[in-house]
């Protein structure tokens, strides 16, 4: 490897045999992975990101998924925040990690807040010598039942995005599969075609 302090994607593609648009596309995928500097157009990487190229290759060509290389990475690579896109997320093994117990916490704090309003509504209704009148009661009665079809309303919304999310991500799954089965059929056919050449020439 050269001397360099920073390396572009063409130069990384010549160094690694690899066409310059799987770098490209490589670059984007596994970014928060790659020890990088600049942006856009001006992005360089630095010699270390020639290795995480390096095993980028090797597992693909093994026949592994993009979310198995992510998970490898993760566990062989530190994660590079500086190097992830603008507006880039975290990888989905870690976006998995991360939202079951967010979602546990918001849904105990949900509860919690119902509870305290609910019996601080409870204590308005029950409590005729507060002063309020028939007509302030009924107005409240009609609010909470305002409220309480929107939060129906927006579970209902929330458990159908749940169920679709989970429904892409089968989908996601079987598409990595097919893709691996593709590209170990493109290197079948591959050796197919150059020991039917190598046949016609000798």
């Amino acid at each position: 490897m050269s001397g360099k302090k920073v390396l572009s994607v063409a130069e990384i593609a010549r160094e690694l045999e690899l066409p310059e648009s799987t770098v490209h596309y490589w670059k984007n995928r596994f970014a928060q992975h790659l020890p990088s500097v600049g942006r856009g157009r001006q992005k360089r990487f630095r010699p270390e990101a020639v290795e995480v190229f390096g095993t980028i290759s090797r597992l693909l060509k093994e026949g592994h998924t993009a979310r198995d290389v992510m998970d490898q990475l993760s566990h062989s690579f530190p994660l590079q925040a500086d190097a992830m896109p603008e507006g880039a997320s975290l990888p989905p093994a870690m976006t998995g990690m991360a939202m079951e117990p967010a979602m546990k916490m918001a849904a105990a704090i949900g509860l919690e807040i119902a509870r305290s309003v609910g019996e601080g509504i409870r204590s308005v209704l029950a409590g005729g010598e507060s002063g309020a009148s028939g007509a302030d009661v009924a107005e409240v009665r009609q609010g909470l039942e305002d409220a309480a079809r929107r939060i129906t309303t927006q579970m209902e919304e929330t458990h159908q995005l749940k169920t679709e999310n989970e429904l892409l991500k089968e989908k996601l799954k079987i598409m990595e599969a097919e893709m691996v089965r593709l590209r170990k059929d493109r290197r079948e056919m591959e050796k197919y075609l150059l020991d039917k050449i190598r046949s016609v020439t000798t």
